[in-house]
């Protein structure tokens, strides 16, 4: 999935509307996905979930967001202190 899908990156968007539908199934794929995130390509990955972060979504697509973060960093853990050090 490209990060700076024209469609995917729409922050208006309506609850049950064809956009919504896709970003849930696309998170609900990511989500599944995270397990084979290693440590070669961790780096990237926490990259693009930052500007995934702070884009606007309705909660039921933020739910899955949130969900492959926190797999992502308890998978990870030593980016946490890291990730923190920045904010």
């Amino acid at each position: 999935m490209q990060l700076n899908d024209k469609k995917l990156a729409k922050e208006l968007y309506k609850k049950y509307s064809a956009i919504h539908r896709r970003k849930i199934r696309a998170w609900q794929m990511i989500c599944v996905l995270s397990q084979f995130v290693d440590d070669d390509i961790v780096g990237e990955v926490t990259q693009c979930l930052q500007i995934a972060l702070y884009r606007k979504n309705l909660p039921s697509v933020r739910q899955y967001l949130e969900t492959f973060a926190i797999n992502i960093y308890m998978e990870f853990s030593s980016l946490v202190m890291h990730r923190l050090k920045f904010i």
